[in-house]
């Protein structure tokens, strides 16, 4: 059957441990992918020297440094911790990946200004009341973990929830989900990130999008353990 035909249900059905594992050999990828669609160009190999302690030159700025170690706090607290559906968890994830770059980390947006798609525009003002109201509509109405995941992305993107960091904070809450039902792993690799962002521009241009952008990243950046290294 193709992917298309079984969309919106979950591909894969992991345990604990092979989901664990699938994370852990993929954290470096995960990271650098996370800080390159917010807008960091980080080397992979320095990616990978940073994150596994060893030694790292000059190529990479403090800021950079402090993204990637922010973004490797934030993968290690979505595969610990356990899942939250909320915007609490929403908020500490946010806070988790800018630390120290960011503004108001894990606060929603209150002011009309958002940056999308790599520019600055108006955007409404998330409400919490509305925001939790919303994520509740999502439990219900996208009953099977993958769809709610993709789905989660979608929202959090759309409503540009926070000041900074929404882009890292959607796969981040996305993959949690994921992560604790053994559903795979939301990855996109480098060669897929120029599609990626044309399909991202089309789903914000579009506020009937969401479900030709959903079922591009269940196509496309859902991944197994056979898909990984």
């Amino acid at each position: 059957m193709d992917e298309q035909a079984r969309y919106p249900h979950s591909r894969y059905h992991l345990s604990p441990l092979a989901q664990r594992q699938l994370v852990i050999r993929n954290q470096v990828p995960l990271v650098a992918m996370l800080a390159q669609l917010e807008g960091a160009t980080p080397d992979f190999n320095q990616v990978n020297r940073l994150l596994t302690g060893r030694l790292v030159n000059a190529t990479l700025t403090s800021r950079v440094t402090q993204q990637l170690l922010n973004l490797r706090t934030a993968v290690a607290f979505i595969t610990s911790s356990p899942q939250g559906f909320d915007l609490l968890t929403f908020g500490h994830i946010n806070d988790l990946a800018t630390e120290g770059i960011g503004l108001n980390g894990g606060e929603l947006r209150t002011l009309p200004l958002a940056d999308v798609g790599q520019q600055s525009v108006q955007w409404p003002v998330p409400q919490a009341d509305q925001v939790q109201r919303d994520l509740v509509d999502l439990r219900l109405q996208h009953t099977d973990y993958t769809d709610r995941a993709v789905h989660a992305l979608a929202y959090i993107l759309r409503h540009q929830l926070y000041r900074d960091g929404n882009t890292a904070t959607a796969w981040l809450v996305a993959n949690q989900l994921l992560l604790k039902r053994g559903a795979g792993l939301l990855l996109l690799t480098p060669d897929q990130l120029a599609e990626y962002q044309w399909s991202a521009a089309n789903f914000y241009r579009k506020p009937d999008a969401t479900e030709t952008f959903c079922q591009w990243l269940y196509r496309n950046a859902l991944r197994g353990p056979e898909d990984l290294a």
